[in-house]
């Protein structure tokens, strides 16, 4: 027999495991910087919009604030100690890009890159920054998305090949392991 226990309301990894990020900005003065994000997600599909909660103190909300555009990098297994590092590693006294040896991927659409190596990447200009908390919201559209052609099929990410990265806390990580296809004509 299941029993559920209660726990602390305050404690949000009850909605995790969630995919892993990397949020890459542009400064001003053509600073490179990297933010690893789990709180990202589509808001709208009509329009299209997304939203990724960008904590106050963080340069990269320094960067988002003054520049309204990021690229959204959906990562893999491969990528787990460069999300770790760019989330644990403070843009205000490092320099995150050179030490973590990042390779820029060149976007159409506005001047932050994508990360080369990334399995996708999705263009973003924010169109406004909703405070919650201590963090803010963007929300953002999406201007262009990009995906790895060996990973990304009909429905999706093939999960059999993208081993995407999921954060379940702290240094811990997972990944999704199965692909459920409800058959047509199934209620």
């Amino acid at each position: 027999m299941n029993r559920y226990i209660e726990i602390d309301p305050e404690d949000y990894h009850v909605l995790h495991p969630r995919p892993a990020y990397l949020i890459v900005t542009k400064g001003r003065d053509g600073r490179l910087n990297v933010m690893a994000a789990s709180w990202v997600m589509p808001v709208s599909e009509e329009p299209p919009r997304y939203i990724v909660s960008i904590y106050r103190e963080q340069y990269t909300y320094k960067i988002v604030k003054e520049t309204m555009e990021f690229t959204i990098n959906i990562v893999g297994e491969e990528h787990a100690e460069i999300v770790w590092k760019a989330g644990t590693l403070s843009g205000w006294k490092t320099d995150k890009w050179k030490l973590l040896g990042l390779e820029p991927l060149e976007s159409k659409h506005i001047g932050a890159p994508g990360v080369k190596g990334a399995y996708g990447v999705v263009e973003c200009r924010v169109e406004k920054l909703i405070p919650v908390g201590e963090c803010d919201l963007a929300i953002c559209e999406p201007l262009r998305t990009i995906v790895r052609s060996d990973l990304y099929q009909r429905y999706g990410w093939d999960l059999r090949r993208a081993k995407i990265l999921m954060h379940q806390r702290g240094r811990v990580f997972v990944l999704p392991g199965k692909l459920i296809i409800i058959p047509k004509g199934k209620r």
